[in-house]
């Protein structure tokens, strides 16, 4: 779900794709907060993991 999270993934589709019958154990169990440091640093990793002169 964190995954999920990060890629903002709208919380209802995320407690379909997982079969969860409460929105709230989806939420209280499976999230953790990613802020915009946190996607902007995984989006850097990404970019240098795609360098073909690094990857």
């Amino acid at each position: 779900m964190t995954l999920l999270a990060f890629l903002k993934v709208h919380p209802k589709v995320a407690q379909a794709i997982l079969r969860h019958s409460q929105i709230s154990m989806t939420l209280d169990i499976y999230t953790q907060v990613v802020d915009d440091d946190q996607r902007e640093a995984a989006a850097m990793l990404a970019d240098l993991l795609e360098d073909p002169l690094i990857g």
